[in-house]
């Protein structure tokens, strides 16, 4: 990975032409598969949101860089809450309609969030404030868009990634300090035996609630 200089940020990397292009920008392959990790770290990842924040069939959730919806499809199925995707790649947002395929599933692009005019019980980042143009922005955004009681669970790399035209490059930007001007959080590690030791040894997981002193 080289230094970001004069890179220029370049989101196409995320417009892609059907589900199979899409699952394998979303969960890359590292010690497993795609579809293996599909298979294991979604349900594995629904246990811990279960563990640290109570939904239910009330609960309105923001799924922030939801991709083609695979995390609002598992939530949805599991609490019976309502979801709002959102992400960056209209490609994606038109595969999520139809792979969550339900009413209480809405998806938009970010620019769009806020005239929705929705203040959410939770919200959901999973593999993505390490890609964003301005994660301080998204953070923000996401933030202001929480319930004053609402929390945030997070997975993210320890490291920046971001996609410009001359490859993956890091900015140097510290995500999780960005996000500790915002909120208080919980944090914790991945299990290897499910998502694997270079998964786990590059990223952490963590639940967040506002923070008082904001």
């Amino acid at each position: 990975m080289t230094a970001l200089r004069q890179a220029i940020y370049s989101p196409a990397v995320f417009n892609v032409g059907n589900m199979e292009q899409a699952k394998a920008i979303i969960l890359t392959s590292e010690d497993n598969a795609t579809d293996v990790r599909w298979e294991k770290e979604t349900p594995y990842l629904i246990s811990l949101i279960e563990q640290s924040i109570p939904l239910n069939e009330n609960s309105v959730v923001l799924d922030y860089g939801c991709g083609i919806g695979r995390m609002s499809k598992a939530l949805i199925d599991r609490f019976g809450c309502s979801v709002v995707g959102v992400d960056i790649s209209k490609s994606m947002r038109s595969l999520a309609r139809e792979y969550v395929d339900s009413d209480r599933f809405k998806v938009c692009a970010p620019e769009c969030l806020e005239a929705l005019n929705q203040k959410f019980d939770a919200a959901i980042a999973i593999w993505v404030l390490q890609h964003c143009f301005d994660p301080k922005a998204t953070i923000d955004q996401i933030h202001s868009g929480l319930k004053s009681d609402g929390r945030m669970f997070v997975v993210n790399d320890h490291h920046r990634i971001v996609p410009c035209r001359e490859g993956w490059v890091s900015d140097g930007k510290d995500v999780l300090a960005l996000i500790k001007e915002k909120f208080v959080g919980e944090y914790g590690r991945l299990d290897d035996s499910i998502v694997g030791q270079r998964v786990t040894d590059c990223s952490y997981w963590a639940t967040f609630q506002k923070s008082e002193a904001v």
